[in-house]
């Protein structure tokens, strides 16, 4: 039945519109009207929305679940047989709100001024335009979707041109007890002049209304964050992580990536799953809400597949899968602990994780310390902060300290004090010292074990001519990645197609240089599309990057900024991993915690910001334990400005650093290799992370000591139990 509350189209005129207000402002020279008009069927009513578990058959079954469907709205469901929990497409008929769930909505534009909004159950079910085929793995549904009947019922070949209409097959399957939704855009149809910008696939699989204390959305904010759906939180907004971070080509934002990972899940009572991106993670948005007037508790992704707002409209339409692969869990696995390892599972699989270990054999836990040689201040003079003897000088006081293992992470060596990516790759800058005082440093380095890195740019790079360009044909420019501790230095995004002969060039300079490992500190943390000539899109850049990481690593240790996860196969560390969630801030609803370090534990090392650039020493200093990471520092030699000389002068708070350096150590030095299984909440401001060697490690932040499982955690203190 038609719900009478919507009207037969709905046309919502928006107040957005030069094109700089409609991606950004980066599109402010296209051409485009400046009115745009949003075009969006009725809701086709419940019988269409809802789902009704009685209407449900078997389709497929694979280990313990069991993929159920509903032939009259198309709505699948997996039974999970352990628990005998049903996590449906759509939502059950005992929500009484209207809620718009569907299997596929997209947005469609014909190039012009009008934008539709089209979705399987409005737009192709309730017109009866739907067709399935049933397979022993699975079962194929392809939804012909239209504003009216009449053409979606046509052959899509007879369809006129410039009508909207798309017609797109979903496949489900079963596979090796996991649950896979595929979508293949060169299956799609579209009549000519019909273009789609974006899809979102199964918005409420699992979404649901009435919440438990312990029930939450899982989400990749920084280093892994839960919406406690259980808890209230009146200052909630719907939640839009963009995986890898925003495409500098297409928006205005130049930060590093937030969303190192495509995931995304739901724990609900005892049950939980996982949803992975397989495929298309690198054009994928994850978007997340709370239950409210018009929505249910759900997470769900989207997908970018046409920048709509280019100067050629079909410069780069994505062309590929888009596969999501779902995990469930029951019983104690239902946690985000349980999440991870499941995660973490497939990502070895895939080949996206090393099956590596981290090699523990050097006994004491690496400190990270970088140091930054040079800096250029906003008027572009170069100041030398740290020359080689100095750093030199750093290093044996450090060891003298008693710190035994150090990654010298080394920045600032050029004439730009931020980058090194050209063939001058050995042309450190003069005021830092002679080569015989680099060599000299080295050695000592080297006959200490400890291992030197440089910082090293490869996306990004300065008085370029002919950088990468966005969508409005303007070069990408930016302040420096490396900004120590701030920058206005210009530089440029590279053409995706000169990577490979920049590393090439990089490879064949620093031949010349003793040293063990490059730190790249753009290519784990950006990444962009280029409408520079042939365009790249972000899928094609994220492959090219990974390769040309792979090559990097062929000769040298690898040092990965951020750790977009793309480019973690080839890594050995990661430096300045977020250990908080970076979207929104944390409270009681929403609560950070360590998925991605349980994911990469014991395979690679990482580490955060250095424990001095806090206000809180301490405090980093439990988090990194809490989290599993390796202490650091970010450190200059000389007196430079009383502002930063507070934070980042090492005779500041050398002392303090080594400190908890040797607590650190304590407390981790024997779960280098080792991986994380869990992780919890004892009580307000105590934790435990759990490893797979039966280790705990419990962190007290609070000033009172705790007593839990007749373990003693001294205030503001941690303790490492076997």
């Amino acid at each position: 039945m038609i719900n009478s509350r919507y009207n037969i189209i709905i046309k919502i005129i928006s107040v957005v519109c030069i094109a700089s207000m409609l991606l950004t402002s980066c599109v402010a020279d296209v051409n485009r009207a400046e009115i745009v008009e949003h075009v969006k069927s009725e809701y086709s009513g419940n019988e269409f929305h809802k789902a009704d578990k009685s209407a449900y058959s078997v389709v497929s079954k694979s280990g313990l679940i069991e993929l159920l469907f509903d032939k009259d709205t198309t709505a699948v469901a997996i039974r999970d047989t352990n628990s005998g929990a049903i996590w449906s497409s759509l939502p059950e008929k005992n929500v009484e709100k209207d809620i718009s769930s569907y299997a596929v909505e997209m947005t469609l534009s014909d190039g012009g001024n009008k934008i539709y909004k089209l979705n399987s159950q409005d737009n192709s079910v309730a017109h009866g335009n739907f067709n399935y085929t049933a397979s022993v793995d699975g079962i194929s549904v392809t939804y012909s979707m239209a504003l009216d009947k009449e053409t979606g019922a046509k052959e899509i070949s007879k369809v006129k041109d410039g009508t909207i209409r798309a017609d797109i097959t979903i496949l489900y399957t079963l596979r090796d007890g996991s649950f896979y939704v595929n979508a293949s855009m060169n299956n799609l149809h579209l009549p000519n002049g019909i273009f789609l910008e974006d899809i979102t696939i199964l918005n409420n699989f699992g979404a649901f209304e009435e919440s438990g204390a312990e029930d939450y959305l899982f989400v990749p904010d920084g280093s892994g964050a839960i919406i406690k759906t259980g808890v209230e939180d009146s200052d909630f907004t719907p939640l839009s992580l963009a995986v890898y971070g925003e495409d500098a080509a297409v928006t205005d934002s130049r930060n590093p990536s937030s969303c190192l990972i495509g995931a995304f899940g739901i724990k609900k009572s005892d049950s939980a799953f996982l949803c992975i991106i397989e495929k298309g993670d690198a054009i994928a948005t994850i978007n997340a809400n709370r239950n409210d007037v018009a929505s249910l508790n759900n997470v769900n992704a989207t997908f970018k597949i046409t920048d709509i707002y280019s100067e050629d409209i079909q410069a780069s339409p994505y062309k590929d899968e888009i596969t999501l692969c779902y995990r469930f869990l029951s019983g104690k696995s239902a946690t985000y602990s349980g999440m991870a390892t499941a995660c973490r599972e497939n990502l070895i699989r895939n080949s996206v994780l090393s099956t590596k270990t981290v090699d523990a054999s050097s006994g004491n836990l690496p400190m990270v310390v970088s140091v930054q040689g040079g800096y250029k201040d906003s008027e572009r003079k170069y100041h030398a902060l740290s020359s080689f003897q100095q750093t030199l000088s750093l290093m044996t006081l450090l060891k003298a300290k008693g710190v035994d293992n150090i990654y010298l992470r080394y920045n600032g060596l050029y004439d730009n004090a931020n980058n090194g990516n050209t063939d001058d790759f050995d042309e450190f800058k003069n005021s830092l010292g002679t080569r015989k005082d680099f060599n000299e440093l080295y050695s000592y380095l080297n006959s200490q074990k400890f291992s030197l890195f440089i910082d090293t740019d490869v996306l990004t790079y300065s008085n370029s001519l002919s950088g990468a360009k966005g969508i409005n044909k303007k070069h990408i420019t930016d302040t420096a990645v490396n900004s120590f501790p701030y920058s206005t230095s210009s530089q440029e995004f590279v053409k995706i197609k000169n990577l490979e002969n920049n590393v090439e060039k990089i490879l064949g300079a620093s031949e010349k240089v003793n040293f063990d490992g490059y730190a790249l500190n753009d290519m784990g943390a950006f990444l962009y599309s280029d409408f520079s000539g042939k365009s790249f899109s972000r899928t094609l850049a994220q492959l090219e990057i990974a390769s040309q990481i792979s090559a990097l690593s062929t000769s040298k240790l690898l040092m990965i900024d951020k750790g977009n996860f793309y480019s973690l196969r080839n890594a050995d560390i990661v430096s300045n991993i977020p250990v908080s969630p970076v979207a929104r801030i944390e409270s009681n609803a929403y609560v950070g915690i360590p998925f991605v370090q349980m994911l990469i534990h014991g395979i690679l090392e990482y580490s955060t910001a250095g424990f001095n650039t806090s206000n809180d020493i301490k405090a980093s200093f439990l988090k990194a334990v809490e989290y599993g990471c390796l202490p650091s520092a970010d450190w200059y030699c000389t007196v430079f400005n009383d502002e930063l000389d507070e934070k980042y002068y090492y005779d500041k708070n050398i002392n303090d650093i080594v400190t908890f350096y040797t607590k650190a150590n304590e407390a981790l030095k024997t779960l280098r290799d080792s991986r994380m299984t869990s992780h919890y909440k004892i009580q307000d401001g105590v934790y435990c992370t759990e490893y797979d060697n039966s280790i705990k490690v419990y962190i007290n932040y609070t000033d009172t000591e705790v007593t839990t499982n007749g373990v003693i955690i001294g205030p503001t203190d941690c303790i490492t139990i076997s």
